[in-house]
């Protein structure tokens, strides 16, 4: 009988050898959760090592420059890469336009090719719920930048995304020298128009689509361009316009008469292509602006002008130039962004690099 047992444990233990022990189960990863801008709380991993950028088109370059470096970003919109290519940030990091781009193709995004890239996060805009919805069935964590949060104040909004992604990146990022510049340059600006009557202020508009077949201008006081008009001493001829991005007709912009017009980087437009009424079958040479040459591209330098950007104070104070040029003769706009980009980005600023801040290339609209 004792032998029998031996025999019956040398059997089990040799079983056992085979067989191999029982696989442990996977150690869980640390996880945190942080509170996005669209409400949402989030369960994202304890160290975020890769980062997708998606519609929150704008932050990329905030991202760069403030954590120093494009180490995580493993994927970035097509629509961020053409204006890095063109802007004033590929100067600084280089690297930005070789992210991989191919999970995202007009605004939507491929779950399988972005599944490909192993997000820890996928950072999006509150205009993209559709991110959201792709990202949450793919199991990805996607945080949410609000684009309204601050009212439409890019200077605000801003400072609080970068709040936002120092709790992301588990970094303690200091707006102190930023916010003091930005508020100082708000605050002077509208001292300077604030004795200037509703009849002296310039009337506006923001051209933000512009093709063979549409006219597209931002309607509504809820919208940058609501923002840039007004803040820069004019009056949106749009502001009663509904919301939205709208297009409108030609007998709509003649009876607006704008006396500005501001071509946005979201759309390959020139100033010449309205003087020379050479897109499409418009007729632009009756309108004000046109026929004073007030027709004006919004500036390209860390990213485009038209939206809140790192560039936002000095986007201001051109649009203020714009609108009121002799209120502003005195402000050295050059030297002031030369100066800008020396203290916040370590970035000396040529005059070559001067001109294509103020005449960004119709490339930068590419992939949008």
């Amino acid at each position: 009988m004792k032998k029998f047992a031996g025999v019956l444990l040398v059997f089990s233990i040799i079983s056992l050898c085979l067989a191999g022990a029982a696989p442990a189960a996977p150690a869980q990863k640390a996880t945190r959760v942080v509170k996005d801008q669209m409400g949402n709380e989030i369960v994202i991993p304890e160290k975020v090592e890769r980062v997708v950028i998606s519609s929150v088109w704008p932050l990329a370059s905030v991202y760069c420059l403030y954590m120093g470096s494009t180490e995580k970003l493993v994927g970035l919109d097509p629509a961020i890469i053409s204006a890095a290519e063109n802007s004033a940030l590929v100067k600084v990091f280089p690297d930005i336009v070789n992210i991989p781009s191919g999970f995202a193709k007009n605004g939507n995004i491929n779950a399988e090719e972005l599944i490909k890239l192993k997000p820890d996060v996928v950072l999006y805009a509150s205009g993209g719920a559709e991110d959201y919805e792709v990202c949450t069935r793919a199991g990805i964590p996607a945080i949410g930048f609000s684009l309204s949060i601050k009212g439409y104040n890019a200077i605000d909004t801003i400072n609080s995304w970068i709040e936002l992604l120092g709790e992301i990146m588990q970094r303690d990022f200091d707006t102190t020298e930023f916010m003091k510049y930005a508020k100082g340059i708000e605050t002077m600006v509208a001292d300077r128009l604030k004795d200037v009557p509703e009849d002296k202020k310039p009337r506006g508009m923001v051209l933000h689509l512009y093709d063979d077949s549409r006219v597209g201008v931002p309607s509504g006081t809820a919208s940058w361009a609501n923002f840039w008009i007004t803040a820069g001493g004019g009056v949106n001829v749009a502001a009663n316009a509904g919301t939205g991005t709208a297009s409108v007709s030609m007998e709509q912009v003649y009876e607006w008469n704008p006396e500005r017009i501001f071509i946005t980087n979201f759309n390959p437009g020139q100033p010449d292509d309205l003087y020379g009424n050479k897109v499409g079958n418009y007729d632009w040479s009756s309108v004000d602006a046109v026929k004073n040459k007030r027709v004006y591209k919004m500036p390209l330098g860390m990213y485009r002008w038209y939206v809140c950007n790192a560039d936002s104070p000095l986007t201001l104070l051109w649009m203020a130039k714009q609108n009121h040029p002799d209120l502003f003769a005195d402000v050295d706009l050059d030297g002031e962004i030369k100066s800008y980009y020396k203290r916040f980005y370590n970035l000396e600023l040529s005059d070559e690099d001067l001109s294509q801040i103020y005449n960004p290339s119709s490339a930068a609209a590419a992939g949008i």
